[in-house]
């Protein structure tokens, strides 16, 4: 399976599970902006970057990239995120169907990747768990920009 079909299905999955929550989902026209989705949660908008998790035999976790790739037929171009790009990066793991909510600000804060851990054999969980599953985080975002902003 390539990496754009990858990308497909984790924004599917995003969709549903945006829908399931009973939030609005709108998609922006075209693929150059920072994000992919904007959930409309109790009229608040809430831009999000997805990614599509795969497996790390080398380390034993899931991972996936923190910058843009943009690619032409020649280059591959990576670059980092602004944290104004969005609000929050949805890494989603097919295998396990898992989503990891990470804010922007903590998303651009890892190095060029950001590993999630799904042993269970740890006796510490590693700072990506604490965003495992994490929706509570935009709707706490909705409602503090709904209130402040």
């Amino acid at each position: 399976m390539n990496t754009k079909l990858k990308g497909d299905i984790a924004e599917q999955a995003t969709i549903l599970e945006g829908l399931r929550r009973g939030w609005g989902v709108l998609r922006p026209v075209g693929d150059r902006l920072a994000y992919d989705l904007v959930f409309d949660v109790n009229g608040t908008l809430i831009k999000v970057q997805v990614k599509s998790a795969w497996y790390s035999q080398s380390s034993g976790n899931y991972v996936v990239d923190n910058r843009r790739t943009k690619t032409n037929r020649r280059r591959i171009v990576r670059e980092a995120y602004n944290e104004s790009d969005f609000d929050f990066a949805i890494a989603y793991i097919e295998d396990i169907n898992i989503f990891y909510v990470f804010p922007s600000s903590v998303f651009i804060g890892y190095g060029s990747e950001v590993h999630m851990v799904e042993a269970e054999k740890r006796q510490r969980k590693p700072a990506s768990w604490a965003y495992r599953n994490a929706w509570q985080l935009v709707e706490a975002r909705a409602a503090y920009k709904e209130t402040y902003m």
